[in-house]
């Protein structure tokens, strides 16, 4: 017998449940045949997930259905690009108007879902961000990544907000880190616009707000996110928040934001695997119009860290003395671009970094770790956190200690500033490589 699968389609979902049934099943294509069902899956990934949670379900629904013994199969489509195009058309999502999409912060052009790698490390985040985009507030709400730093979580949030405004264009996207949020909040607070602030968030269609752990100990803050949360989840708005810690670790929250934190869908990342960053290499390369040899690729994933960001950093260095000499990219000169950087990073020391640091600018080390705020000590403070992070691989809070004791958001904001500040200001990049040449030095 065969079993129509339309007439299974609804038990299946009162049983599993809405979240799973449409996270889940709803992407699966189902084909009945005499005496079996294949299921059509995107990858080998779903289909284990599947197996493990929901085959029993499945299969005695099914077999209910037939009244007798009904084998179930699997179908890896290998063209995920396919299988996701195929969703939208059977979705048929509203197409964008042309005029400009309202949003609240400003999106990354080039993070996309089209040049995310997906691999075993991410691919749980990845498919909770497409069902959140086909269903925003009702697939997964709230929906909490978490995972190290450099590893896709804002290239994931920021392709969320793509994806929706490409199907909803007049949605309202919100989407900024939690400190941008805060900054708001304490200007509204000076000058008297708290209800125009109210409006404006707690009336969006998704807030995607990044790094989270940022508002531990800010109570005020907390105090006004909490009735924003509550807003939207009320009116089954979308919302995605990312961290570097899942929200049982994370201090400083309040135990209400914590539970309800915990009530959506929480997804780790984990460091890519090596034929994940061989592939993320390849994919960055590509956007700068490069063709880089594998050779070359293996040299880059072998002298970097598991953090993108520290991948792209070696392939923007190779790139770049590639053009400075005008030669190909070879093995030799990717050696040559990356052994300044690996060889003595087990050597330099956070104390090593901040009596450089304090020499350069002409201060002393008690500068660094004062509470000072002008701009002659907090630049060069700030050089001395990034440079501790990158350079010595010192982690956040070993940091925060070293440099008198603060919060570990202050250094997470500080590495955040100057790792931007030098993608966009030579000047800058060029003090950090002199102190670094002093660092190898001495």
């Amino acid at each position: 017998m065969v079993v129509p699968w339309e007439s299974v389609v609804p038990e299946l979902r009162e049983r599993l449940g809405e979240k799973n049934y449409l996270a889940w099943i709803d992407p699966v294509e189902a084909v009945p045949t005499e005496g079996q069902v294949l299921l059509r899956v995107p990858s080998v990934f779903f289909q284990s997930w599947i197996e493990r949670y929901f085959l029993q379900t499945i299969r005695t629904t099914v077999e209910r259905y037939a009244g007798s013994d009904c084998a179930v199969r699997f179908e890896v489509v290998a063209d995920r690009k396919a299988v996701r195009d195929e969703q939208d058309k059977r979705l048929a999502p509203e197409p964008a108007p042309k005029r400009r999409a309202p949003r609240i912060g400003k999106l990354i052009p080039h993070y996309t879902f089209d040049n995310f790698v997906v691999g075993p490390s991410n691919e749980m985040a990845f498919r909770t961000a497409c069902s959140v985009c086909e269903k925003p507030g009702k697939a997964f709400n709230p929906v909490f990544f978490h995972g190290g730093v450099g590893l896709g979580k804002t290239h994931l949030i920021n392709a969320i907000a793509h994806e929706m405004l490409r199907r909803r264009g007049r949605s309202v996207i919100a989407c900024l880190s939690a400190e941008n949020f805060m900054n708001q909040l304490i200007t509204a607070l000076r000058q008297d616009q708290m209800p125009q602030f109210r409006d404006r968030f707690r009336r969006v269609d998704a807030l995607i707000l990044d790094d989270i752990q940022f508002l531990s100990g800010k109570e005020r803050t907390q105090e006004e996110f909490f009735h924003t949360f509550n807003a939207l989840e009320n009116g089954q708005r979308q919302i995605v928040l990312t961290s570097d810690q899942p929200p049982s670790a994370i201090v400083g929250i309040e135990k209400r934001l914590r539970s309800r934190f915990e009530g959506g869908l929480i997804a780790d990342i984990h460091p890519p695997t090596r034929e994940m960053r061989i592939a993320i290499v390849h994919a960055k390369a590509g956007r700068k119009g490069v063709d880089l040899p594998p050779e070359v690729a293996e040299v880059l994933v072998r002298r970097s860290g598991v953090s993108v960001r520290e991948l792209e950093g070696a392939l923007n260095r190779v790139v770049g003395m590639a053009d400075v000499r005008s030669v190909p990219l070879t093995v030799e000169l990717a050696n040559d671009a990356l052994g300044p950087l690996d060889s003595f990073r087990a050597a330099v020391s956070v104390e090593a970094i901040q009596q450089t640091v304090s020499h350069r600018f002409g201060l002393q080390i008690a500068d660094l770790t004062s509470r000072r705020r002008g701009r002659q000590v907090s630049f060069p403070r700030q050089i001395a956190m990034y440079l501790s992070r990158t350079v010595a691989q010192a982690s956040y809070p070993r940091i925060a200690q070293e440099f008198g004791n603060r919060d570990h958001t202050t250094v997470m904001y500080a590495v955040r500033a100057i790792e931007d500040r030098r993608s966009r200001d030579a000047a800058v990049d060029q003090v950090l490589v002199g102190i670094e040449a002093e660092l190898r030095e001495n």
